[in-house]
């Protein structure tokens, strides 16, 4: 069965509606980013064949703990004390040490954030993107933001 889809990957450098971050870029300070989504108002039927994931890989030392946050926002809010508390959680990233590994060892590794009920959730389903904000929280000197983007897995 061919499906109704368009492809179904969408990365922070598509986007021109709101500023987007240039990726790699270290986890420094907090990164807030636009993210092109590949298919808008999706239908009940849709949604449940292919969930809408966000992709976030991610750089970082073996021998550092290291955490960061990652929300999620509709694009057309802009940020404000008033519409803080419509930023919708979608996870966290943690690194935990292995072993006893000599030197700076670097690893690659991509998080996935389920983002079909998040978007319901915040009245975006009909938005051409959403903000993606990672807000560091301990350890983030040794991390990079590779890349961030979003795909249907199903």
């Amino acid at each position: 069965m061919a499906s109704s889809l368009p492809p179904t990957t969408a990365t922070a450098s598509e986007t021109a509606a709101t500023p987007s971050a240039n990726f790699p870029k270290p986890l420094d300070d907090v990164i807030r980013t636009n993210i092109l989504r590949p298919k808008t108002s999706r239908t009940k039927k849709q949604k449940e064949a292919k969930e809408e994931v966000l992709i976030i890989e991610v750089e970082s030392s073996c021998n550092v703990y290291s955490k960061f946050d990652v929300y999620v926002n509709d694009e057309d809010e802009r940020p404000s004390t008033e519409n803080r508390t419509k930023t919708e959680y979608a996870g966290s990233f943690v690194n935990v040490p292995h072993g006893q590994s000599h030197g700076n060892l670097m690893k690659t590794s991509c998080v996935k954030f389920g983002l079909t009920e998040l978007i319901d959730d915040l009245g975006a389903d009909d938005d051409e993107g959403i903000d993606v904000i990672c807000v560091p929280r301990t350890g983030t000197e040794s991390v990079v933001i590779k890349d961030v983007r979003i795909e249907f897995l199903g």
